[in-house]
């Protein structure tokens, strides 16, 4: 059985100059840097979804081996991407595990990643999630009992959400100290980045 890592790059950013993915955080594009550290996981294959910007990101980061798929729905809602990824990563029946990674979130230590990974394949869970200082994020790592679930939404959703709502057996593995920032506008930066 294998585990594919998703990372989500499929939203637009606000007060960019450009894509927000490829904003230079430590010395390159943001979405090269994160999925240069995703594919160091204990990860079989690294998909990325793009959308907005898709033509832009493509031309000027590189993604090594990483698949790469572009969404054409992605202004429908965040649940396109994630359908996107879902179809083609089903196709291949040795995949038991899908790691769903943000890719505006720089900064996710290794250790988190393995610990999820480890839990989810140790554990009857159908979903497992981080909890930083008692706060849900990201990753989050589902087992296939939610694929359907998610291949079944349209539109905005919520991720922690439908794990919540839908997973029969969740876990979650408890991280000591506040969760990486999400980066959804230009001051989110990192200072100094």
């Amino acid at each position: 059985m294998s585990t594919v890592a998703v990372v989500l790059a499929a939203e637009p950013g606000t007060g960019f100059e450009g894509s927000k993915y490829l904003t230079n955080v430590h010395g390159a594009p943001m979405l090269e840097t994160i999925v240069s550290a995703v594919a160091g996981w204990p990860v079989d294959d690294v998909v990325v979804v793009l959308g907005a910007d898709s033509d832009e990101i493509v031309e000027r980061a590189d993604f090594a081996t990483a698949t790469i798929i572009i969404d054409p729905g992605w202004s429908e809602g965040e649940a396109s991407p994630i359908r996107a990824a879902i179809d083609l990563i089903t196709r291949d029946r040795s995949v038991d595990l899908i790691v769903l990674v943000r890719g505006d979130q720089p900064g996710v230590e290794d250790s988190v990643a393995e610990a999820l990974i480890d839990m989810a394949r140790s554990s009857d869970a159908e979903a497992v999630t981080p909890k930083y200082r008692y706060a849900t994020g990201w990753p989050v790592v589902i087992g296939p009992e939610l694929w359907d679930r998610f291949m079944s939404i349209e539109g905005n959703l919520d991720v922690h959400d439908v794990i919540a709502t839908h997973a029969n057996v969740r876990e979650d593995v408890w991280i000591d100290h506040l969760e990486p920032k999400i980066i959804r506008v230009d001051d989110d930066l990192p200072v100094g980045r």
